[in-house]
């Protein structure tokens, strides 16, 4: 070793680091690999962690409305069945399909995790009609009490449902099906857990579709004695085969011994089927369900097969190392480093006290990507310091350790920014996403710049001679194309592929225009179009009136105010302009019922269906409306108006926020004109108590949440005596007061926005604010990285404009491809510029040392390509090789996000290889050579 004083801060850094690597090899390795078992056993103990709010912008304006009404209005999470007649099978007034429609019902209500108070059908006591009688009004439920499978009650159902004016919401339009509304609890509100999403989904399957579609029960019985349970005894029932997946099912069987102990836990793989005929099968009906819950179920289901194709692109990876490596003992090195990563992943996920959700189980993969990438570099590096510099296993680990070791862990690092500034979007599942990453990139430190050099000291090449032979030999077949590529630092062919990158990221900001914040087609864009789940949502699109797409409008105003005709007259108004929209199919509001009520006190005459003007006439118009409607709170301080949409695109659902907004600023001013004893700021003061009082008893009903779920057993009392509770309470009642305080009338409020619509169009809205600035800051992060590696201002430029224009081009590529830009894929760009800053990185590295080691600039690129560039561009085709097998998923979204990967990968890769050493030759100096020196490369720093 040369006198310390000699050597760069940088080297003495390393020096200090390489004895904990190379001096204790065998116990740095045992300790890894005690590291790697323990963190495995953590990782095969992750859980699947679904959740409908992870995925909402919970801390947007309109999740605020929603928390807010969730109690009165209900919330977005919503699960709709519809059972629908075959063609050429007749209408629902029969036996056979009421019975199948009243089970499904009663299924459904006793779903676990399903709100009970907000299950609607036919069946259920909330959906009645009303009818002007000789004597006055009469009503009730649709389905009498005493109703009976008979013709004479089908005819009553029928005029019922006429009566009511349900068909097209609860009956089909042509009336040949029935709709099931119901809504889903994100947490017990006894227990406090989580709703479990793969239960539910499975649930809905096994018993609503499989009971009535399927012609076969299944029987499950143990095959053998399992404690107090005797061979032979039937532990479960069922509708769906379940196959192999069998084997990771469980049955909860009461204990004979005693009802009250534990349930017995029984798996799949001790149970035995047997099949019998379904009594329930309904030959003539087709069941169709939408939610999300649904969708989750559905990912989930597709997980063996993300996790096939993870396996996939690990072989095909593995035989393409070694066709570039000659080795297969070197091939398997760098993927050994991507998995023990990933492992590390999911285990730090799991100390976390963390779950991975289905959303997004493509992290991994750009995990591993990133490991590969800088493993191929690492074993690159080391091949060419035994065929070029003729070193042994030991010192060729040392050199590459050192030359690579800064490089390598600060491009790293700019990833480990990039991936961390991701979470900065206040969205849950982004920012799980975001954490997600950063531990498996961290993860990668370790793995590659340790795992990695301690392994390759233990590698045995054999024959030296031989093997530098046999690395020459297949070296020199590209160098060629690495002679032809190293023209791009010659003047002429740098100008044209900077002219030809900035005339691409002009065309990208030009077509990038064009991409939609959100969805861009109809159906759920995360399964395929043909898939069962986008079937369903067609269907019941085709045959109700009322469909799958729900916006509501919180109307508020002062309590009791639904009495008044100048604020129900702002809401009807407020109907009429939504329902002109395009993109609406139907409003549903406490007006609109009023109306139809006061139109049949006049024997149904059309010129009768208006708002009265009277007082007493309102009041008797909205008498027969109950609150579990839906439409209304119970002191009339806030009524719901349903805004059923055609679909929920993104253009959609831009048209009717901004319509909704235009409507409240125009119907305030309008207001303020007539009403000169308020005025804005008034109101919008009132507004803001209003508020308060949302957020007061949100925060106190989270804090209960919480008490429940420590597990400690607390009685009403012991949590309403809580101190936290009761000061909770206590804001929540001076909230309260202070609104009541402000006792002058305003306009009414329409305040976005509840409804599956309405959370989309909140999250379309937090997108849309923050797909720019994040990708901006993460840029900012890498930008300061870049320099701490290289501490010039030509490395920002060199590195950062061809990462800058395939970001700007995969917002092109998104908008021609049809792929909206939301939650699922706005980290993906962000994420796998990444991989554009590692190739950036090492080539720029290179060619850096190269010319300040005297090396003329085509020279010295020839002999980047052939030291990191060759690993570059044999990363970027094994990489978009193996996320080209993506586009044979069964899930849209993976499919969507193996073509943005293919460009993204392979992109970057010409970036860096061509753009790249383009704008640096203007850059980048020789170091003129003294009379008689010759050029020699060794790392700057």
């Amino acid at each position: 070793m040369s006198d310390n004083h000699e050597l760069t801060r940088t080297q003495r850094i390393l020096r200090a680091i390489e004895p904990l690597i190379y001096a204790r090899r065998g116990l740095t390795m045992a300790i890894l690999v005690i590291a790697t078992v323990f963190l495995f056993l953590q990782m095969m103990q992750i859980k699947r962690d679904a959740g409908f709010d992870k995925s909402i912008p919970l801390e947007h304006p309109y999740m605020q409305v929603l928390k807010q009404y969730m109690a009165e209005f209900g919330g977005a999470n919503t699960v709709l069945i519809a059972l629908v007649q075959k063609p050429d099978k007749g209408d629902i007034y029969n036996e056979k399909f009421l019975s199948s429609l009243k089970t499904a019902t009663d299924e459904i209500f006793f779903l676990p995790g399903v709100d009970r108070s907000r299950v609607s059908s036919i069946f259920t006591p909330d959906v009645r009609y009303i009818e002007v009688v000789e004597g006055g009004f009469a009503g009730g439920n649709v389905i009498p009490a005493d109703y009976q499978p008979t013709q004479q009650y089908f005819d009553i159902v029928r005029a019922n449902v006429g009566k009511g004016g349900h068909v097209g919401r609860y009956v089909a339009k042509d009336q040949n099906g029935a709709m099931i509304y119901s809504e889903l609890l994100e947490v017990d509100p006894v227990s406090g857990e989580k709703l479990d999403y793969e239960k539910v989904a499975q649930g809905l399957e096994e018993k609503l579709r499989g009971r009535f579609v399927n012609p076969k029960k299944i029987l499950y019985k143990l095959k053998g004695d399992k404690g107090p349970l005797k061979a032979g005894t039937q532990v479960g029932e069922g509708f769906v085969d379940y196959g192999w997946k069998l084997a990771l099912q469980n049955f909860a069987v009461a204990d004979p011994r005693d009802p009250n102990a534990e349930p017995i836990t029984v798996h799949g793989y001790e149970v035995t089927t047997e099949t019998v005929d379904n009594p329930q099968y309904n030959p003539d009906v087709d069941v169709h369900i939408v939610g999300f819950a649904k969708v989750v179920g559905d990912v989930i289901d597709a997980t063996m097969q993300v996790v096939l194709f993870f396996l996939l692109t690990l072989v095909m990876t593995l035989i393409l190392l070694w066709l570039y490596v000659g080795s297969f003992k070197l091939a398997i090195l760098p993927l050994i480093c991507s998995v023990t990563a990933v492992i590390w992943e999911f285990g730090l996920l799991r100390l976390m006290g963390k779950g991975l959700d289905p959303f997004a189980i493509l992290v991994p993969f750009l995990i591993l990507a990133v490991s590969v990438s800088h493993g191929v570099q690492y074993v690159n590096a080391w091949v060419g310091e035994i065929t070029m510099n003729r070193r042994n296993s030991f010192d060729a680990s040392l050199e590459t350790w050192r030359r690579l070791a800064i490089y390598g862990t600060m491009a790293i690092m700019t990833d480990v920014v990039g991936f961390a500034l991701i979470g900065l979007i206040p969205i849950d599942i982004i920012r799980e996403m975001a954490l997600n990453a950063t531990l498996g990139m961290a993860a990668i430190i370790i793995t590659n710049k340790v795992m990695m050099p301690i392994m390759l000291t233990w590698v045995d090449i054999g024959d030296p001679v031989a093997f530098q032979q046999k690395q020459d030999s297949r070296d020199s077949v590209f160098d060629p194309l690495w002679k032809l590529i190293s023209n791009m630092v010659r003047p002429a062919p740098a100008v044209i592929a900077i002219v030809i990158g900035a005339g691409l990221f002009g065309w990208s900001l030009w077509k990038g225009e064009e991409l939609q914040v959100g969805d861009s087609q109809a159906g759920v864009p995360e399964l395929l179009p043909d898939s069962r789940f986008n079937q369903d949502m067609a269907a019941i699109n085709a045959n109700f009136t009322i469909g799958t797409d729900i916006f509501k409008v919180v109307a508020e105003m002062d309590p009791e105010s639904c009495v008044r005709y100048d604020m129900m007259e702002q809401i009807d108004r407020f109907d009429q302009h939504m329902e002109n929209t395009v993109g609406v199919q139907s409003i549903l509001s406490l007006p609109w019922a009023a109306k139809q009520v006061n139109s049949a006190f006049s024997e149904a005459a059309p010129k009768f269906r208006v708002l009265p003007r009277n007082q007493y006439a309102i009041v008797q118009a909205i008498t027969p409306i109950p609150t579990s409607s839906g439409l209304l709170s119970p002191d009339c301080s806030a009524l719901a108006v349903f805004v059923f949409t055609k679909d929920h695109t993104a253009a959609t659902l831009e048209r009717i926020v901004d319509k909704t907004k235009a409507f409240n600023t125009s119907n305030a001013a309008e207001f303020f004109e007539t009403h000169k004893d308020v005025d804005a700021k008034y109101c919008d003061a009132k507004l803001e108590a209003r508020r308060e009082v949302g957020v007061a008893r949100v925060k106190m009903e989270k804090h209960v949440e919480k008490l429940k779920k420590s597990g400690k057993k607390l009685s009403d009392e012991d949590i309403a005596s809580n101190a936290t509770v009761k000061d909770l309470t206590d804001k929540f009642t001076a909230a309260k007061d202070k609104l009541k305080s402000m006792d002058k009338a305003c306009p009414v409020n329409f305040a976005l926005a509840t409804g599956n619509v309405g959370v989309m169009a909140a999250t379309n809205e937090e997108v849309h604010r923050l797909e720019k600035p994040i990708l901006y800051i993460v840029y900012i992060g890498i930008i300061i990285c870049v320099f701490l590696s290289f501490f010039e201002w030509q490395s920002i430029v060199s590195i950062m404009l061809p990462l800058a224009l395939v970001s700007f081009m995969a917002y092109a590529v998104m908008a021609i491809l049809g792929i909206g830009m939301k939650v699922a894929t706005l980290p993906v760009v962000a994420l796998a510029a990444g991989i554009g800053v590692d190739y950036g990185i090492y080539v720029y590295a290179t060619l850096a040392d190269a010319t300040a080691g005297g090396y003329k600039l085509r020279e010295a690129y020839f002999k980047t390509l052939k030291m990191t560039g060759k690993a570059v561009v044999f990363t970027g085709i094994t990489l978009g090789i193996g996320v080209a097998t993506w586009l044979w998923s069964g899930l849209q979204f993976q499919r969507d996000m193996g073509k943005l990967l293919v460009f993204m990968f392979t992109a970057n890769m010409f970036g860096a290889i061509l753009l790249l050493p383009a704008i640096a030759s203007f850059l980048l100096k020789p170091r003129e050579l003294a009379p008689g020196e010759e050029p020699v490369f060794k790392p700057r720093h």
